[in-house]
């Protein structure tokens, strides 16, 4: 009686197990289908920006969005709202309202911003940028560069001056390596003037410092500073195409056609912004094909990522999701104990059943064989 009572229980014991661990797996699958969707993603940069903003609420972009208002930043507003509604965020009325309202042009601020930035080069709004830039688009901000840089030898800063010459060979149309070109003198230009506001990325900018330190040929520099000493412009134009090594002239154009690119989508503030949190120029050409997928909503989710990285690494997502990480480990080892506890038992079973089968057959009399044994014996030979 009581050893069947104990194999009831260690039934119900067994049973009970198996129903845990179909629960726990029920409760444990949504997060595995997650982790391994963000595992999916990790070097997705688009995606990456996306979910590093999956935690935020409507209260956070609404801060967000007040602020980018006080500071005059329509733009940034109205991407911060797009990004909102994409994540089924709903703004406020009275906030959007606000956003059209300050998306208003202003045409006499920004005519006088327009004319400070063509004449001094600096570029503190979009309006102030595309006075610089036209000036630049016509050679004076380069020429008006490498002239202080050349008069400033042997002290010259060498990027200005790789910045400014690869401006003026892309303004020239002279293609000195395979895939410069005209349209990388806006990103060239975007890179100067960011430099100018002190915006460039730390990373960025000891990427860009480093590849122009040994680009810059001083023998040309110095005969350059002669020839401008004596008026003589032309010979010192000249001398650009000799002053910059080719590979430094590519790798700036192909970076400043990846800025262009994004200018054309984003505008200034956001070639800026890219300029901001891109660590070498590899990030500047992943921030190109990101600007292409979120759009309007570029902005926003670059404002948003506040120095995280366009990628995911392993130890990243680990520690992220370490509790769950732990708990999944823990279910497997528990259903591989499990497993392995049935397999035994279901083994024994067998092993039993087959040795109770081969007992039985033993045991079970011979019929065939009794019967020819009986007629033997009755069997009486005649005398």
């Amino acid at each position: 009686m009581i050893a069947g009572n104990l194999q009831a229980l260690r039934r119900l014991i067994s049973l009970g197990t198996i129903a845990s661990l179909a629960l726990s797996a029920y409760a444990l699958a949504p997060k595995v289908i997650e982790i391994a969707q963000v595992f999916g993603i990790r070097d997705d940069p688009a995606k990456v920006l996306l979910y590093r903003l999956s935690d935020m609420d409507k209260p956070a972009y609404e801060r967000e969005i007040a602020a980018a208002l006080t500071k005059d930043d329509a733009e940034l507003a109205r991407s911060l709202a797009d990004l909102a509604r994409e994540q089924a965020i709903i703004i406020d009325g009275t906030t959007l309202a606000a956003i059209a309202e300050a998306e208003q042009f202003s045409l006499t601020r920004s005519t006088r911003q327009l004319f400070t930035g063509a004449v001094t080069g600096e570029a503190d709004s979009p309006t102030a940028f595309a006075g610089a830039l036209a000036a630049d688009l016509t050679v004076v901000g380069d020429v008006r560069d490498l002239t202080q840089q050349a008069f400033a030898y042997p002290e010259q800063d060498n990027l200005t001056v790789a910045l400014a010459a690869t401006g003026v060979l892309l303004t020239g149309a002279t293609a000195v390596t395979a895939g410069t070109s005209t349209a990388g003198k806006v990103g060239v230009s975007a890179i100067k003037a960011a430099r100018k506001l002190k915006r460039l990325s730390k990373g960025l900018e000891r990427q860009l410092v480093r590849l122009a330190s040994d680009a810059v040929d001083a023998r040309v520099l110095k005969t350059m500073t002669r020839d401008l000493g004596n008026w003589n412009f032309r010979a010192a134009l000249d001398g650009t195409r000799r002053l910059i090594k080719p590979h430094v002239v590519d790798e700036i154009a192909d970076t400043g056609g990846a800025l262009s690119h994004v200018f054309g989508k984003q505008g200034y503030r956001g070639t800026l912004q890219v300029l901001e949190v891109a660590d070498d120029t590899t990030d500047v050409r992943k921030l190109r094909r990101v600007s292409d997928t979120l759009g309007t909503k570029f902005r926003g989710a670059l404002h948003l990522k506040r120095g995280g990285k366009l990628t995911l690494r392993v130890a990243e997502i680990a520690l992220a999701f370490a509790w769950w990480i732990s708990a999944i480990v823990g279910w497997l080892l528990w259903a591989a104990w499990v497993t392995a506890r049935m397999s035994w038992k279901t083994g024994r079973l067998v092993i039993a059943s087959m040795g109770w089968l081969l007992r039985r057959k033993s045991q079970r009399p011979d019929r065939h064989g009794e019967g020819a044994t009986r007629e033997a014996e009755a069997y009486v030979p005649a005398p």
